[in-house]
């Protein structure tokens, strides 16, 4: 009986050891191992996504834009915000920050370049656009 179960157990640990060198099945388009899935809108947690460019917005503004958000990145009114949000405990205050965050950021880079209002004013229209689309009843589609 011992005999058995010691065999068993080299057999076992034998076939963990071929296993493990074993090559890797590559993985499928879109599941890179070493990537991070990107968060979607109803994600929680996570960095959010820069806003896409509006339509209404050029090639060269959106550029300024976004030389002006890397800039307002290192003012200090952005960085006390940002510390704000680290220190924050419950969710309503976190929500509060973030939005100080995003107060500061904007008041930078409008600081930078006035002009840039009017990307502003765009990507709040392109939100505002997006908002009504979906289906609210509350029933999932079904799956095939």
């Amino acid at each position: 009986m011992k005999l058995k179960l010691a065999f068993l157990l080299a057999l076992i640990s034998s076939a963990g050891l071929i296993a493990a060198d074993a090559p890797k099945p590559d993985a499928p388009k879109g599941d890179e191992p070493g990537k991070k899935a990107e968060k979607g809108k109803g994600d929680k947690g996570g960095k959010k996504q820069a806003p896409q460019k509006p339509e209404s917005v050029d090639e060269a503004t959106w550029k300024k834009f976004g030389e002006a958000q890397k800039a307002a990145q290192k003012d200090e009114a952005v960085i006390a915000a940002k510390a704000k949000v680290a220190d924050a405990k419950t969710p309503e205050e976190k929500q509060a920050a973030a939005k100080a965050v995003m107060e500061a950021t904007k008041a930078a880079i409008l600081k930078t370049d006035a002009s840039l209002e009017s990307v502003f004013k765009a990507i709040e229209a392109s939100r505002a656009k997006g908002k009504g689309k979906g289906d609210k009843g509350g029933k999932k589609p079904e799956a095939k």
